[in-house]
């Protein structure tokens, strides 16, 4: 089939679930003869997802940082769609969104695809172009904000380099000081309170400070606003225990090792998903305090529907997480027997080529559609309340 030019609007320059997810489809659409190109708007402090970006061939466009307008960021992506010929506009997130709509999408120019991965329903975004979710649970919420096209695909994991085996988990815990004999929980996130991704981490520092077992240790892998937060806590931690028991090593452009290296992978979303790639047992963060095992039963769909998340009832006790890493820590059959199941039923349903596919699939019909400018119009009213003042408002809309 003819190949496609795509032109990728990334969230933003950090390590998060989305952001690698898009650069992983970006990646894959290339090796299938697809020309993809990369934009994104730069952030504050260094930007690790150019390095990933790079490793795999693949060069982002940058605009501006984080205080740049608005209007130039959209200038500068209608010039790179116009320069590179584009297709399709992949819009990753809100933000992404509403630059491709008032920017190459404008007037239905471009044919526009927007993906959301959060666990929440935002407003703001386009209604009458293709929304894809990651959650089969947000499904009914994209139908009630009035979305007309909403598809679910779920966040897909690269099970071909993410695979027991293929990094050097060893070295990771040499680098660290961890020996052979310990119990290693690892944690790969952003630190961040989007999602109480923060308040997992803190969790997971409370409950391994409440067991006290000489054997267990605990590496967060990570970086965000909530860095020093936790490494204070982590600090508090540790004398407590008389022993550097919780590692906060920051963030590492490949953290491939540090799920290589555990025995148990706490975490959520794709990170989550990732660990179980890695043929690791998975205890599952959410909401206020919510943890669970990943394990064949009752939890396996929720979770999915989920991404790999839960909600908890707001007790935040570090106690019952404390008794399932116990469970897990002292039968090495479970964890076993965990892990290989955990990495088939991720092959099965996340794999990386098939949510490839999908995308490919959406791709050409967006590209076949009729131009669009009714769509885009319709949209008009609803996107200016969240871009505009009133006044300026009512001079976009006079365009109709």
């Amino acid at each position: 089939m003819r190949p496609l030019r795509v032109l990728v609007h990334l969230n933003n320059l950090a390590l998060g679930g989305a952001q690698l997810n898009a650069v992983d489809i970006a990646r894959t659409l290339r090796d299938r003869g697809h020309d993809p190109v990369l934009f994104a708007q730069g952030i504050a402090g260094p930007a690790p997802l150019l390095e990933v970006a790079a490793g795999h061939g693949l060069h982002v466009t940058v605009a501006g940082g984080p205080d740049t307008p608005h209007r130039e960021v959209r200038r500068r992506l209608r010039r790179l769609a116009a320069e590179h010929g584009s297709e399709v506009l992949h819009a990753w997130e809100v933000r992404a969104a509403r630059n491709a709509y008032f920017g190459p999408g404008r007037l239905g120019r471009l044919p526009v695809v927007t993906t959301f991965y959060g666990i929440r329903m935002l407003r703001g975004m386009p209604r009458h172009q293709p929304l894809v979710l990651g959650l089969g649970a947000l499904m009914s919420d994209g139908h009630a904000f009035g979305h007309r096209d909403v598809r679910l695909v779920e966040p897909p994991v690269n099970t071909t380099t993410d695979a027991p085996g293929l990094v050097d988990g060893a070295a990771f815990r040499r680098a660290h000081g961890i020996r052979e004999d310990e119990l290693l929980l690892s944690i790969v996130t952003r630190l961040v309170p989007d999602l109480e991704k923060d308040a997992g981490a803190e969790l997971t520092v409370e409950a391994v400070r409440r067991l006290a077992d000489p054997r267990i240790r605990l590496a967060v892998v990570g970086a965000g606003p909530s860095l020093d937060k936790l490494r204070r806590h982590a600090a508090e931690a540790n004398a407590a225990l008389g022993r550097e028991a919780v590692l906060v090593p920051g963030q590492l452009a490949d953290p491939r090792p540090a799920y290589q290296a555990a025995d148990v992978v706490l975490g959520m979303g794709g990170s989550a998903l990732r660990g179980l790639a890695f043929g690791k047992p998975v205890v599952v963060h959410g909401a206020d305090g919510y943890t669970a095992v990943h394990e064949p039963g009752d939890l396996v769909e929720p979770h999915a529907s989920r991404c790999m998340y839960g909600f908890g009832d707001g007790s935040r006790d570090p106690g019952a997480l404390a008794a399932q890493i116990r469970g897990l820590l002292d039968d090495p059959e479970r964890r076993a027997r965990l892990g290989t199941w955990g990495r088939d039923w991720v092959v099965g349903r996340f794999s990386l080529e098939s949510v490839a596919t999908t995308f490919e699939t959406l791709y050409r019909e967006a590209v076949d559609a009729p131009p669009g400018r009714r769509r885009w119009l319709r949209d008009l009213e609803q996107m200016t309340r969240y871009e505009f003042t009133k006044p300026a408002a009512r001079r976009l809309l006079r365009m109709r």
